[in-house]
């Protein structure tokens, strides 16, 4: 669990799209989402307002990005704990950033605004793999 005042990204990582299934491999060009594991501390969401997740996921063999995708949405106060599975979906159409074989990553940002507070947290998914 995060500290009583921290908001993090637990676990990010690759999934088929729809599924809550790990994709150690994508099919070029093709939709696929991101899931972002997040806890926010019982101290912190007592005053949260929002949150933004920002997610990119990089072409580590080109050195480029594939594409960026953020979220934005309020997260009421609350005198608990929370913890939420966050769901991003890259659409298909990026084939020309991608040849089979590249090796991608992704890589988020969690942003969570509480009064005069702000927590912070990033993270990096593990290494999958474009095929045909």
């Amino acid at each position: 669990m995060a500290n009583n005042w921290d908001a993090r990204i637990k676990l990010l990582r690759p999934v088929d799209a729809g599924t809550p299934f790990t994709a150690d491999t994508v099919i070029r060009g093709k939709t696929f989402d991101v899931l972002a594991s997040v806890e926010v501390g019982k101290g912190i969401h007592q005053f949260t307002t929002e949150y933004t997740i920002s997610v990119s996921v990089v072409n580590l063999s080109k050195s480029t990005q594939v594409g960026q995708i953020s979220d934005n949405k309020k997260l009421p106060p609350d005198e608990t704990e929370y913890n939420d599975e966050l769901r991003l979906n890259f659409p298909a159409g990026w084939n020309a950033k991608a040849d089979v074989g590249d090796v991608l990553q992704a890589v988020a940002s969690y942003t969570v605004l509480a009064g005069s507070q702000t927590d912070y947290s990033t993270a990096t998914s593990q290494l999958f793999l474009v095929v045909s």
